[in-house]
């Protein structure tokens, strides 16, 4: 492939998706999105927080808790959502809020998960 055939669109289409129901689907994704609902209602506060980047010390801050229990708190979240990193938790977070936004309820995508019991 020479430069001008990489600067074309068309060189590139079969890594540009336009049409969202063509995109790859990665189970392993879902799986951790049908995890959230087993989060407590403080833990969703902080998963919230998470989504935006906040730091334990923001957090604390926000929900006028100690940087302790923000951390223990983002330690129980981690766990229940079975990710490694506050990273990967706020990447669903941030997730889960675009999927959810104005909507009383899980997607439509999660709807064939059964609920789940907490930990």
């Amino acid at each position: 492939m020479n430069i001008a055939q990489t600067r074309s669109p068309h060189a590139w289409g079969s890594y540009l998706v336009t049409d969202r129901s063509s995109a790859p689907h990665d189970g392993a994704w879902d799986a951790v999105l049908a995890r959230v609902p087993r989060l407590s209602e403080r833990e969703l506060d902080v998963f919230r927080l998470l989504a935006k980047g906040a730091s334990n010390r923001t957090i604390a801050l926000r929900l006028a808790i100690t940087e302790r229990t923000a951390k223990a708190h983002v330690a129980q979240i981690l766990a229940k959502l079975d990710v490694e990193s506050r990273l990967q938790a706020g990447i669903v977070g941030f997730a889960w809020g675009t999927l959810t936004q104005g909507a009383d309820e899980p997607p439509k995508a999660l709807a064939s998960y059964p609920t789940l019991p907490l930990r």
